[in-house]
This record gives C-alpha cells, sequence and structure tokens, in this order.
C-alpha cells in the first residue's frame, strides 16, 4: 500500500507568501485553462498519440486540474486507454458545473465531479449515471486531502467550536456543507450556527490572514500551504461522516451509456488500472502533479494524496446522501440504483 505523506506545520510563515506556489494552480482551476501534460496542446486538452489505423475511438474527458486526477494523466501516459482502443483528450474546466451540462449535450463523452454535485444533478433531473469511483478519503483524521483548517489565533480547535464562526467554502449548498454540518452535529454543536461564506480555494489562505474568515475547507495543495504557514487542521469531515468516504466519480449521460455501453466499459477497465498504476508508483503520481496542476516539486512531495478504489462505497454515498436530505441540499432521497451503472 502506498504511502501517504502529510505537511508538519514547524516555523510560522506568512500565508500569503506560501500561497504563490499556487498561484498558476489557482488560476487553472478559476479560469480552467492550462496544460494536460508536457504533451498537450495550448488549449487545455490532452491528447493521445494518434492511432495510424484510425481505429482508435476519441473520447472527451472533463476533469479539473487537482491532484486527485492523477490517475488519468497516468493512464494516458501508461497508454491505458489506448490499450482499450480509446484516444482520451482530457478537457479542463473550473468545475462540475461546467463539466455536467458538457457532459449531458455530448460535447464531452465522460466527466469527472463531486459526489454531491451528482447527487444534485440527479434531484433536479438531470439523467447522469455514475460509472467509476473518482476519489476516496485516506481514512485518517487530520491528514486527509480536503479538510477544515484555521489559525491558532482563531481558538478552534474541533468541529464544534466552529459555531459561530465563519467558514470559507469553494460552493454554497454543496460538498462542503453537508460534511462540516455533520461534523458539528457530531461533535454536539449547532450545524445551523455555522456562516458559510463562499470562494474559491486558491483566495482561502489569503483570507485566513486578514481575517476575513475563521476557517477555510480547503483541499490540496492548499491545505498544505495553510499547514506550512502555521495553520491547524481543526475538523476532518469526510472521516467524521463514513470509512472510506468517496467523495468524487466519474460520470456519463444516461444516452452514452445506452447507446455505447461497450465504449463505457472499455472506459472503466483503463481507468481500473490507471488507480491500481497510481496507488502502487507514489512516486509517479508526485511526478504528474507537478505539470498538470503547476505545483513546485517542493509542494508536490508534502501534499496529501487521495486514494483510489474503482468499487463505490455504497454504504458511506447513502450516508452523504442522507446527510444531504437533512440539510436541506437534496428535495429527495437519492435513487441510488438510477445513480450508478451497473
Amino acid at each position: 500500500m502506498r504511502q501517504l505523506l502529510s505537511a508538519v506545520p514547524t516555523a510560522r510563515r506568512p500565508l500569503l507568501a506560501t500561497a504563490s506556489a499556487a498561484v498558476l494552480a489557482g488560476a487553472l482551476l478559476l479560469t480552467g485553462c492550462g496544460s494536460g501534460s508536457p504533451s498537450s496542446t495550448g488549449d487545455g486538452t490532452q491528447p493521445a498519440a494518434p492511432s495510424a489505423d484510425g481505429s482508435l475511438d476519441q473520447v472527451n474527458l472533463g476533469l479539473i486540474p487537482i491532484t486527485d486526477v492523477a490517475p488519468v494523466y497516468l493512464g494516458i501516459q501508461e497508454g491505458y486507454f489506448e490499450d482499450e482502443g480509446i484516444q482520451l483528450s482530457v478537457q479542463l474546466a473550473q468545475g462540475g458545473a461546467a463539466i455536467v451540462p458538457a457532459v449531458m449535450t455530448g460535447e464531452y463523452q465522460f466527466g469527472y465531479s463531486n459526489v454531491v454535485s451528482l447527487l444534485i444533478a440527479r434531484d433536479k433531473g438531470l439523467p447522469i449515471t455514475v460509472v467509476s469511483n473518482g476519489s476516496s478519503s485516506t481514512n485518517v483524521p487530520a491528514k486527509d486531502v480536503t479538510e477544515v483548517a484555521a489559525l491558532p489565533e482563531a481558538g478552534i480547535e474541533n468541529a464544534a467550536d466552529l459555531v459561530g464562526k465563519t467558514v470559507a467554502v469553494n460552493a454554497l449548498n454543496n460538498f462542503a456543507d453537508v460534511t462540516i454540518r455533520n461534523a458539528v452535529e457530531q461533535a454536539g454543536g449547532n450545524p445551523d450556527d455555522v456562516d458559510f461564506v463562499e470562494m474559491p480555494y486558491p483566495n482561502m489562505p489569503a483570507a485566513l490572514e486578514r481575517g476575513d474568515v475563521d476557517a477555510a475547507w480547503t483541499t490540496e495543495p492548499f491545505r498544505t500551504q495553510i499547514l506550512e504557514a502555521g495553520g491547524e487542521i481543526v475538523a476532518s469531515p469526510m472521516t467524521d461522516l463514513t470509512e472510506n468516504f468517496d467523495s468524487a466519480f466519474y460520470f456519463t449521460s444516461e444516452q452514452t451509456m445506452q447507446e455505447n455501453p461497450e465504449l463505457v466499459e472499455r472506459f472503466r477497465r483503463a481507468l481500473e488500472k490507471s488507480f491500481q498504476f497510481a496507488a502502487e508508483n507514489d512516486d509517479e503520481v508526485r511526478s504528474v502533479i507537478q505539470d498538470y496542476a503547476k505545483i513546485t516539486p517542493e509542494l508536490a512531495e508534502t501534499v496529501v494524496m487521495s486514494r483510489w478504489y474503482p468499487e463505490i462505497n455504497r454504504e458511506g454515498l447513502q450516508k452523504l446522501g442522507s446527510a444531504a436530505v437533512k440539510y436541506g441540499v437534496l428535495k429527495n432521497d437519492p435513487d441510488y440504483d438510477a445513480l450508478i451503472a451497473d
């Protein structure tokens, strides 16, 4: 099993200074522009090598340039998608809000999005289908990929202390709200008394330093930057909710599933090989994220990486769905059988 690394705070450094290492990574998250790998085109796409006989299926995959999607880039490099007859082109977007409609129109055959966004899409009647797990929690509190961080002067030591505080999240009424509210309630606090403020991940370190917010729901590489600047992890909402928490899925449209199930199966097989390679080759993962996520080698060595399992944790998904209904993010109980492809 690969080793999971995490940053250990040492001397306090200004957050604005440490945040500069991920300025370009932040720009990618905000604009959806950037390169996919050394051989990518200038417009943010990542074509596979052309086939001499033209037998490869041209497939577009919508991603966001975060560390969680490293297996896809490794799978392209290792030829797993070509082995399945797929010429995979990665299309970078700023988030699931842009990827879902592109999958629905057929512009992208597949996409990647956090689980709650996909539950919301199904709740609104959009015919999307999950074809594979995407990324999962480390199962280690205070050493997870996405957690709540704060500076010591905020006086926050645990999830219960978030009551009455302002917490930065990347999107309101979504993944962060559900998991943080659950963690606060489990800790004995009133989840309704947490004040959520929406802002992009790259803006969170500076917002903490200025005192604009008391805490931040942050992901890599920004999580590690906050820690290296003297911040602390004060809550691990994903580990609080369930063991082996799945944070994101790969999905397609019901139309693609019905019209080309064989393509979906080949995509799944290539993805599973990519997951296995990533899980067994930590050095390769930390190398490839320097390119497409545009982070320094030093930061790449210290960020916490997700785990990758092809199987979906149904029990954990149901706990997340129930929490989303409880806190008003979903109107209806999810139909998990309709959401997840066989």
